[in-house]
């Protein structure tokens, strides 16, 4: 009875701790649109925010992130498919369409997600997202 309670246990702690392993942990998400006559370059992290005005800067402003504004970024950032393949990105290939590059880094143990989009048209799944990224880079002066 012992080695089975014990047993159970075990299996138990190994679950838990392979489920822990698997969980993505972000550290910094990028946002780059460009054409002739836009430039966003976002760059998000736990710690601040930093905007790089145009591309003829060198030099980024940055500001101090929000907490409560990191975790809603991640909570967004988690909702998004892990598989990039799969997104249709067809609207890119119009000649008029400003391209729009979603960059979301992971830690050591995770992997990098990427994802291509028209900055006019963002797809419903990535608009909470990138709504958020635009915002936080207007509180950036």
């Amino acid at each position: 009875m012992k080695t089975k309670y014990c047993l159970a246990i075990l299996v138990l702690m190994i679950i838990s701790g392979c489920s822990a392993q698997q969980e993505t942990t972000y550290v910094k998400v990028t946002y780059l649109a460009s054409s002739r006559g836009l430039y966003k370059d976002i760059e998000l992290t736990e710690q601040k925010i930093s905007v790089l005005k145009d591309r003829s800067s060198e030099s980024r402003t940055e500001v101090l992130m929000p907490l409560n504004e990191w975790e809603t970024l991640l909570k967004r950032c988690q909702t998004l498919p892990a598989e990039t393949e799969s997104f249709d990105s067809e609207k890119l290939h119009v000649d008029a369409a400003i391209e729009a590059i979603l960059t979301i880094e992971g830690d050591e143990q995770s992997e990098d997600m990427v994802f291509r989009m028209d900055y006019s048209n963002v797809p419903k799944l990535f608009k909470p997202l990138i709504n958020q990224i635009l915002a936080l880079s207007e509180t950036v002066e």
